[in-house]
């Protein structure tokens, strides 16, 4: 959730402390960074996500991965980190023939790619600094999978829908580094025990940043000053008309040609909207999530995707 949880819960910005995250006298917390420059952590990912229709469960898969998470440089104002993904397996459950070899290869492309982002001296997200390089490796990665294929139309469709996401800074930032974001998801807030945090912050879509307007609770659910670390959650959702009214907007980008009535009559097919993100994680009182779990509805009373991902300390 980005640098939200700043403007969310009004923080107190501190210009001393010690590296000591957790205050047993008054039962809170904070969500600092204190990494060490050239320090290398590993964490296991695992990605779930199927559909809901009617009750019924299709399109389920599953991918795990790990990633090397390297700090790249510390200042007193930011750290540059380094993210490289490694080990990629995957379960896409009964999916087609096509599916599974162009998953298969696709996976092989990213082995070994690598994302550099930046935060504040907090750990709160700022942006993905090498932005370029990652566009331009998943460009030449669709024109491989492409040539692979031999320029079949249904894998050259699956391909342009896979990299849509990494074509521009903006589309890195708010759709491919969805692991990361849940990751500083917490960073740079202070949250008092069993005390609810609430307030309305605006949240990145497609189209952009600031763009949706979502209601946001926060809870320090619990402190284990023991093993210095704590259980915090986070409950968002999204503006269900504001949420419609993008949807419109999307749709209106991808097809220019149609009317009104036509926009008209795909809205009604899609149904009311939802988007809600629910997550649970401990973090350690240096700043490093050790578990984290975030589980994502989107859709409409006709259909609901579910994306659940998991993070977990090696």
């Amino acid at each position: 959730m980005k640098r939200k949880l700043i403007l969310l819960v009004n923080l107190l910005i501190v210009s001393q402390f010690t590296y000591s995250q957790i205050n047993m006298e008054d039962s809170t917390v904070r969500t600092i960074a204190y990494w060490e420059n050239k320090e290398i952590t590993s964490y296991q990912i695992t990605y779930e996500s199927f559909e809901i229709i009617e009750n019924d469960t299709s399109k389920w898969n599953k991918i795990a991965y790990v990633v090397d998470m390297e700090i790249l440089d510390s200042t007193a104002t930011k750290y540059d980190v380094s993210w490289t993904y490694r080990d990629f397996v995957f379960d896409l459950g009964e999916r087609d023939t096509l599916y599974q070899p162009y998953v298969e290869k696709m996976l092989t492309i990213s082995e070994g790619s690598e994302v550099k982002f930046r935060t504040d001296e907090y750990g709160s997200f700022q942006e993905v600094i090498n932005w370029e390089e990652i566009s331009e490796f998943y460009r030449k990665a669709g024109d491989t999978l492409k040539s692979a294929f031999g320029d079949i139309p249904q894998i050259n469709q699956m391909v342009d829908q896979t990299f849509i996401s990494y074509r521009s800074k903006n589309s890195i930032e708010t759709q491919s580094i969805k692991d990361v974001l849940q990751f500083l998801n917490f960073h740079g807030g202070e949250y008092k025990l069993g005390e609810e945090l609430s307030g309305i912050i605006n949240s990145p879509n497609v189209l952009g940043k600031d763009r949706l307007e979502t209601q946001v609770y926060i809870l320090l659910e619990e402190i284990f000053p023991e093993d210095n670390d704590y259980k915090i959650v986070s409950f968002s959702e999204a503006n269900p008309e504001q949420l419609a009214s993008e949807t419109r907007l999307v749709l209106k980008t991808m097809m220019p040609n149609a009317t009104e009535v036509e926009l008209d009559g795909f809205m009604a097919e899609v149904g009311k909207l939802s988007n809600t993100v629910e997550n649970v994680s401990v973090i350690h009182g240096w700043g490093w999530p050790i578990f984290s779990k975030e589980v994502k509805n989107v859709g409409s009373d006709q259909k609901i995707k579910v994306e659940i991902r998991t993070i977990e300390i090696l």
